[in-house]
C-alpha cells in the first residue's frame, strides 16, 4: 500500500496554535483528535497545550500530537488558519478525494477508508 504525504501545518496555523498554547502550561504543543461529525463523518478537535499520542507534525516551533489512527486519517492533509474581520478559524485542506464541510474541520474519506479507531 502506497503511503501518502504526511500531515502538514501552515505557518498561519502554527502561529495561531502557538498563541493558544502559550496560554496553557505547555506552550508549543497541541493534540489532534477525531470524533464523529455531523456534516461529514469525522470532525477534527484541536486541544492546545495538550500532548496525547505521538508527534505527527512540527512547524515554526509548534508540534502536533495525535494517536496513530488519527494520524493515519489525516495523511496528505494540512491544517491552515484563516482570519478576517468576521473572525477566524482552522481549516483542513487535502486531496481531491476527501470531502470537506464548509465548517472547515469536518471531512469524509472515500468509503474504502476505515473510520477513527477502526
Amino acid at each position: 500500500m502506497a503511503r501518502h504525504a504526511p500531515f502538514r501545518i501552515t505557518p498561519q496555523a502554527a502561529a495561531e496554535l502557538s498563541r493558544q498554547a502559550a496560554l496553557t502550561s505547555r506552550p508549543g504543543v497541541a493534540s489532534l483528535e477525531l470524533q464523529p461529525g455531523r456534516c461529514q463523518s469525522r470532525v477534527l478537535i484541536i486541544r492546545a497545550g495538550v500532548v496525547v499520542g505521538e508527534p505527527m507534525a512540527r512547524t515554526d516551533g509548534m508540534t502536533l500530537w495525535a494517536r496513530q489512527d488519527t494520524a493515519n486519517q489525516l495523511e496528505s492533509m494540512h491544517l491552515d488558519h484563516h482570519h478576517d474581520l468576521r473572525g477566524g478559524g482552522f481549516i483542513l485542506r487535502g486531496p481531491k478525494d476527501v470531502q470537506f464541510c464548509t465548517c472547515g474541520v469536518a471531512f469524509s474519506r472515500p468509503s474504502g477508508d476505515a473510520g477513527p479507531g477502526q
